[in-house]
C-alpha cells in the first residue's frame, strides 16, 4: 500500500515539475530570429541591418518594475558604447505604445534608441513570456547573453559581454 502511495505521488509531483512546453525563450547558440521594427529615429532596425554588428535588443514595458529598474543600467552601458560602430543598442516595448514610452523616456533622460509596439509580436518571436528580457548577439548574429526577469543585469555585465565580442585577436 505504502509502496503504491510513494509511487502515484511521485508521478503526480513529477507532473507538476515538467515544463510547460509553451514556454520558450532564445538561448545562447541561437540564432537570432527574423524581425524587423523602426525605432525613435525612423530608423529600420531588423536581423539584416544588425548583421556584422555588436547588438543588445531588449524587451521591456515601463510599468514593469524589474525593467525599469534595468533601463538605468542599460543606458549606463550604452552611453559607453554609442559611438562605436559596430555595436548597436535597441530597446522594444512589449504592448506599449510610443507616447508613453517616448514620455518614459523624457522624463528619465533615456537616449537609448527604441521602438514602440503596440503588441508582442516581436516580443514573441524571441520568448514566451517574462521582461525585461536582454539578448546580447555576436556580429554573425548568434545570441551569446540573454537576462530574464529572475536577473538583474548591471552595466558591467553587459559592458564585459560586448567588450568581449568586440576584442580584436592579437
Amino acid at each position: 500500500m505504502r509502496l503504491t502511495l510513494l509511487i502515484s505521488l511521485l508521478f503526480i509531483f513529477g507532473r507538476c515539475i515538467q515544463e510547460d512546453p509553451d514556454v520558450f525563450s532564445l538561448k545562447p547558440g541561437d540564432t537570432l530570429p527574423g524581425f524587423s521594427v523602426e525605432d525613435n529615429g525612423g530608423n529600420i532596425v531588423s536581423t539584416a541591418t544588425l548583421r556584422g554588428k555588436v547588438c543588445l535588443i531588449a524587451f521591456v514595458n515601463t510599468g514593469c518594475p524589474d525593467c525599469r529598474k534595468e533601463l538605468p543600467e542599460i543606458e549606463s552601458a550604452y552611453q559607453q558604447f554609442k559611438d562605436n560602430e559596430i555595436v548597436r543598442f535597441i530597446i522594444i516595448s512589449r504592448s506599449q505604445g510610443y507616447e508613453s514610452l517616448t514620455e518614459y523616456w523624457t522624463n528619465n533622460q533615456l537616449t537609448i534608441p527604441y521602438s514602440a509596439q503596440e503588441n508582442d509580436a516581436v516580443f514573441k518571436k524571441f520568448a514566451s513570456q517574462n521582461i525585461p528580457r536582454i539578448y546580447i548577439a555576436s556580429p554573425q548574429g548568434i545570441i551569446v547573453f540573454t537576462s530574464d526577469d529572475s536577473s538583474n543585469v548591471v552595466a558591467e555585465t553587459i559592458s564585459t559581454q560586448i567588450n568581449n565580442l568586440i576584442k580584436v585577436p592579437e
